[in-house]
């Protein structure tokens, strides 16, 4: 039986500014990747961080003992930090971190310390009755949230309208990718790679390379089509593996479908933080970071035969892939670093703390 989880904090010394604690699950108390990567200085709050530590990771139901150990580990954290006075609590996307310390402060009426979900993102609502009843509880859930910061700007516009929230509930601030994608070496190699899970039109993909004879890498693929020929489908890799095939591709494409949440940052910064050409989907996801024929190419939802001029014209034009990759990384190293994302979350508070 699980033990209730251990409480690693971490305590920088810094000014009187707002203290902000980021909390999240962890299986260890080791240094999370992205802190190494924060420049304190330039940061408008004090931002700490506590790991509630569970050795077996994340518990899947509500309905087991290692579920509410912990929830406990969580809620001892929030009187924590209400107690010695933080300004904010900051939980990542929507995870059991963010559902706990949500529902705890608006089921007492509790303000103190304010609570901010960065990332957020939740499944677009539909018509099912369990999808209406996810988001009637969700909405009466974040009731104390404020605010949830979002990867696009187009998604603070559907998460107002889908919960009904006040458009001051919701602030966009450009995701971020890890620095070290920068330093990997790379070569304009002679194949194309598309890589994803969620919500990829690797249909549309598909039909798109026909007559195309650059081959094709397609990394997260569960569909049931048989690959033609040129193109190697598989259904996941490690990181590290996907890197590689990353740095030695001439291409990154990134087919999503059209949804209104966010969706292919994570890829899509990736393959701009290591200096590739994209092609993407002109999606909610996409058009906050991609500026057509500037640091990649876009193409509406749906279209085969745009996505294919798309690649065509990548694969035919060397001297343009090279500057529209050389534009996007720049725009990584100037606007999507873990410092610029952490800069922009915390301005964000600070504004709202004073």
């Amino acid at each position: 039986m699980s033990t209730v989880p251990q409480v690693a904090a971490h305590t920088p010394d810094h000014g009187p500014r707002p203290r902000v604690l980021s909390v999240a699950l962890a299986r260890s108390s080791a240094e999370p990747w992205w802190w190494r990567h924060v420049d304190h200085d330039m940061l408008d709050v004090d931002l700490d961080y506590t790991l509630v530590v569970d050795a077996e990771g994340r518990p899947r139901s509500m309905l087991s003992l290692r579920f509410w150990h912990m929830a406990l580990g969580v809620v001892r954290v929030l009187w924590r930090a209400r107690r010695r006075g933080d300004a904010y609590v900051m939980t990542g996307e929507c995870d059991w971190t963010s559902f706990i310390i949500a529902g705890v402060q608006t089921l007492f009426g509790m303000r103190r310390p304010r609570h901010v979900i960065v990332q957020f993102i939740m499944r677009e609502r539909n018509e099912r009755l369990l999808s209406r009843a996810k988001y009637a509880f969700m909405r009466w859930c974040f009731t104390s949230v404020d605010p949830c910061v979002c990867s696009a700007r187009l998604e603070c516009d559907y998460y107002a309208e889908a919960f009904r929230w006040a458009p001051a509930k919701l602030a966009y601030v450009p995701f971020h990718t890890d620095p070290r994608f920068l330093d990997i070496p790379t070569e304009d190699g002679a194949y194309a790679v598309s890589a994803g899970r969620s919500f990829r039109d690797y249909d549309t993909l598909l039909d798109a390379w026909e007559g195309i004879e650059m081959p094709l890498h397609i990394v997260g693929y569960k569909g049931n089509r048989l690959a033609p020929p040129g193109v190697n489908l598989t259904r996941g890799l490690p990181l590290d593996e996907l890197t590689r095939l990353i740095a030695g591709s001439g291409i990154v494409v990134l087919p999503l479908e059209d949804r209104q949440i966010s969706i292919g940052q994570s890829v899509l910064l990736q393959a701009m933080a290591m200096g590739k050409a994209v092609v993407a989907t002109r999606v909610n996801g996409t058009v906050d970071y991609l500026t057509h024929m500037t640091t990649g190419l876009l193409v509406p939802p749906g279209d085969p035969a745009a996505l294919r001029a798309a690649v065509r014209l990548l694969a035919s034009d060397g001297a343009l892939r090279r500057r529209l990759a050389a534009a996007a990384l720049e725009q990584v190293k100037r606007s999507h670093l873990v410092s610029h994302y952490m800069q922009g979350v915390t301005r964000v508070l600070d504004r709202r703390a004073r």
